[in-house]
């Protein structure tokens, strides 16, 4: 048992008022009580811990041995709860990474998807860029269209000072006359008629070697039965048909430096003598139809024509310039100057043509240094009025 504090706490206490200053009787007086209050209240504190401690180390006792029944337990127990826990593992890890595979899945398919819809955002966005740059360029065809239609012109007299006026009533003519290009011709003409049948039309020829006599003779009955004039304009080269069209026409234009070439009709003839004369009645029959024609349009016997041909080169190809062929009257006018009053749009440049002698029609390199090519056999009853300098032509 602890020994009373009382004493001792007198003592201080008597010890430190001693060394204080002197203080009224009736301070100390309380003082000291309230200090004894506390030393009994300390002393019964302590009596009823020291009466409590058996049953505290009884309660300990009984929770030490609950504790240890339950870790027994838990010993014997370990071995099932370990297996449980381990197979509790393997399925957890089983699900883990069943669910890591479908995320990854989901994943993917969700990339995929977001990868899809952006491609579609793009091309939607592409696909808009294209319809409204081709809105665009309609619009602006349209507006230069009718700008165009505002300032153009179509005088009934087209050339003035050695000036001649093309409107948009223009037809290209050129390559090699054959019934697709005769089919374009033929309704271009009756188109511009419809619009006007006054107003002139302008074939126009930057380069044309000829070809079939039936499709050139086509061109020619369309000319011959438009209400409104048909007038071909040579920048270039015309030869064969194409220079039968323009020296027949009701007027031609020619620069002073283009080229009109005249020679006889070509035919590939083949069979026996029967079927010979049969082929070569036709190619007569076609002389007499159009290049008779051009004889006397030019103002020479047919004879004589053909002559003069050879005369001037030993091959039949009688080339001239613009101004000698207005002269010798296979043309009407030389121009000084064309002036284009329809183009609102620039040209594009065609490709070169493929040189493949396995293909009717395509070409391949000469030895002479020309290109050979080789034409496909003439159409029932037609024949090829076709020449140009630059090409070997060959018939099949």
């Amino acid at each position: 048992m602890r020994r009373p504090v009382l004493p001792v706490l007198l003592l201080l206490s008597m010890g430190l008022s001693a060394q204080q200053s002197p203080r009224p009787p009736e301070v100390v007086k309380a003082e000291l009580e309230t200090e004894a209050i506390r030393a009994r209240l300390d002393l019964a504190a302590a009596k009823r811990r020291l009466e409590s401690l058996p049953g505290s180390l009884e309660l300990r006792g009984l929770e030490a041995e609950a504790l240890l029944r339950k870790a027994r337990a838990d010993a014997v127990a370990t071995g099932d709860d370990a297996e449980k826990d381990r197979i509790k593992l393997e399925l957890g890890a089983s699900a883990a990474r069943a669910a890591a595979a479908s995320v990854d899945k989901d994943r993917a398919r969700a990339e995929l998807e977001v990868e899809a819809r952006l491609a579609a955002a793009e091309a939607s966005v592409e696909l808009a860029k294209v319809a409204s740059a081709a809105q665009i360029v309609m619009l602006e065809k349209k507006v230069a269209e009718v700008a165009a239609g505002a300032r153009t012109e179509h005088p009934e007299e087209p050339f003035v000072d050695g000036v001649l006026r093309v409107s948009d009533r223009r037809i290209p003519f050129n390559g090699r006359v054959t019934s697709q290009l005769a089919e374009y011709v033929c309704a271009r003409i009756a188109f511009y008629n419809a619009v006007d049948p006054k107003a002139p039309i302008f074939l126009i020829i930057d380069r044309n070697p000829g070809g079939s006599v039936m499709s050139g003779y086509q061109i020619l009955q369309a000319m011959e039965a438009s209400k409104a004039p048909v007038y071909v304009v040579v920048k270039g080269y015309a030869a064969s048909m194409a220079a039968i069209i323009t020296t027949l026409a009701k007027r031609s234009f020619v620069y002073p430096q283009a080229i009109v070439l005249h020679h006889q009709a070509s035919s590939g003839l083949g069979g026996n003598l029967t079927q010979l004369n049969e082929q070569l009645k036709w190619s007569k029959l076609w002389v007499e139809r159009i290049f008779v024609k051009v004889a006397d349009r030019v103002g020479v016997p047919l004879d004589d024509f053909v002559k003069q041909m050879y005369a001037n080169a030993s091959t039949g190809d009688w080339k001239v310039l613009g101004d000698e062929a207005v002269r010798r009257r296979w043309a009407t006018d030389v121009v000084q100057q064309i002036k284009e009053e329809s183009f609102n749009v620039a040209g594009v440049v065609p490709p070169p043509a493929p040189l493949d002698p396995d293909v009717f029609g395509n070409a391949r390199p000469a030895s002479d240094g020309r290109v050979r090519e080789f034409l496909p056999p003439a159409e029932a009853g037609d024949a090829w009025w076709i020449h140009d300098p630059s090409v070997e032509f060959v018939l099949r």
